[in-house]
């Protein structure tokens, strides 16, 4: 297929909304068939929320080997950061409700780039002081730092930094060398966001999930689990679909990592095809891209 066509009509569309891509990346039965640069080298930018989707299969190495449950309750790992009575809202999450984001949490709290962040030292002490007024799944609610408790349970139950987890199991394998993730000032990584690729990275890692968790013969993470992550976990009558830490298509049956200022990883089982966006703009970029996809 000649992709050049549809991909120079979908360009100037961005570039007339004055949109700003700066790669994008196609692969197909295994194979890179579009490779598009607006910078002459290949840089590795801030993933934002895709790194979500890395901490996704985190969990579900972990899960793998037993160091962790979806059904665990999160409390049992921090109690020394528990308030003095603590709710049972609080004290009923588990791993799967965090990846699910429906905590029950108040409000979406700090991250990235908010100022809040820049005066609280003691993120997890944060997260456990909040109010938990919903029950645990009884709401969806974005919240950054779900995922951030998430990389922290895992270093903690495997008694690892997360990176030095990740690298064998995760980094290594798909040619990542050497990663870039922001941290905490507790030097816990962000893990919801700050992650740094480049788009063949984000090429790598979609083709990993779309094969089902293997990545050029070696198994990542089970099969079981990424068919879970990538299918919708929220209450069919919901508006929203969501799996763990990965969005639903609008066709219900691709997903995606997404990320803020326009990154993705689109992974089209039906296509088995992987499409890869990294981009510097304010507003969704999403529909623009879905409709370019459904033309190719």
């Amino acid at each position: 297929m000649d992709y050049n066509k549809s991909f120079e009509i979908f360009i100037n569309n961005m570039k007339k909304q004055e949109k700003v891509v700066n790669y994008v990346q196609i692969r197909q039965h295994g194979e890179v068939v579009f490779d598009w640069g607006r910078l002459s080298q290949k840089s590795r930018l801030n993933t934002w929320s895709v790194s979500k989707s890395f901490i996704s299969v985190a969990v579900g190495i972990a899960i793998d080997e037993g160091i962790i449950s979806l059904d665990e309750k999160i409390c049992d790992s921090f109690k020394e950061y528990l308030p003095e009575n603590p709710v049972d809202n609080l004290l009923n999450l588990t791993v799967r409700h965090m990846l699910t984001m429906t905590t029950g949490v108040a409000n979406s709290l700090f991250f990235d780039n908010h100022p809040q962040r820049y005066e609280t030292q003691d993120w997890i002490s944060y997260f456990f002081s909040q109010e938990f007024p919903f029950k645990p799944g009884e709401r969806f609610l974005y919240c950054n730092f779900n995922t951030y408790i998430l990389g922290c349970l895992i270093e903690k139950k495997s008694n690892m930094d997360i990176m030095e987890y990740l690298r064998p199991r995760l980094f290594t394998p798909l040619n990542i060398l050497s990663p870039d993730w922001t941290r905490c000032p507790k030097n816990h990584i962000h893990a919801a966001n700050g992650l740094y690729l480049t788009i063949d990275e984000f090429g790598r890692f979609g083709q990993m999930v779309l094969d089902g968790g293997v990545f050029e013969g070696k198994r990542i993470v089970s099969k079981d689990y990424l068919d879970m992550a990538t299918k919708n976990q929220l209450p069919k009558e919901w508006d929203l679909k969501y799996g763990f830490q990965f969005w639903i298509n609008p066709d219900g049956v691709s997903y995606r990592a997404d990320g803020k200022y326009g990154q993705y990883i689109i992974v089209l089982p039906e296509k088995d095809m992987v499409v890869s966006v990294q981009s510097l703009s304010e507003g969704d970029m999403f529909a623009d891209i879905w409709k370019w996809i459904e033309e190719i």
